[in-house]
């Protein structure tokens, strides 16, 4: 989404300059990730500093249509669907900056968006975060408290991830499921007898 962003409608010579300099860094993002998504998400955020509020309004603008739908499991949105026909009330936590996934938001309709505050200073983003990441026991607390004020009872909730990063939400909830799991949380996914779907965009 960031690199989206940035390319979003750039000349040609600065698509390629951006993604030229973006490019190498994926490596050592991705390593960060695997090691702790708490500092990944404190250097990664980063790269939105003196990025102006109104411009990355404008790419959400459009983003909704032109980033994020393509990228949907169509058999996560038939899930959704089923949930929402059950009655169940539907929130999106995610350690991902508010602004940028807005756009998501409006697609899925969640009832609540639970997501990273990007620090902001006359008009541009800081490239610090407000409290700072939302992940690990943290994402978990932040889902605890939207389902106290909502009034949702956890031991009947299900909660959906990919990551091992998000181990402490999925213990929270009656109803865990790894969807495409990594290997680390396929691991604790088979040994504690959660369910395992795999999803793709056909």
């Amino acid at each position: 989404a960031y690199l989206d962003f940035r390319l979003h409608g750039a000349s040609t010579l600065r698509r390629g300059v951006q993604s030229a300099l973006f490019l190498p860094r994926v490596p050592f993002y991705a390593a960060l990730d695997t090691l702790s998504r708490e500092w990944f998400c404190r250097v990664f955020y980063h790269c939105y500093a003196d990025v102006l509020e109104a411009e990355l309004e404008r790419w959400g603008s459009e983003a909704g249509r032109e980033y994020w739908a393509p990228r949907l499991f169509p058999k996560a949105l038939s899930q959704i669907e089923d949930h929402r026909a059950r009655g169940h009330r539907i929130v999106l936590v995610t350690g991902g900056i508010e602004p940028v996934l807005k756009p998501l938001a409006r697609i899925i309709a969640p009832d609540a968006l639970v997501a990273a505050q990007p620090e902001t200073q006359d008009g541009r983003l800081t490239g610090r975060l407000v409290q700072g990441p939302l992940s690990g026991g943290r994402k978990a607390e932040a889902a605890r408290d939207i389902a106290a004020s909502m009034g949702v009872d956890m031991r009947q909730s299900y909660a959906y991830a990919d990551s091992y990063a998000d181990r402490e939400i999925l213990e929270c909830v009656g109803h865990p499921v790894a969807v495409n799991p990594d290997r680390r949380l396929r691991r604790m996914a088979r040994s504690r007898g959660w369910q395992v779907r795999w999803w793709g965009r056909e």
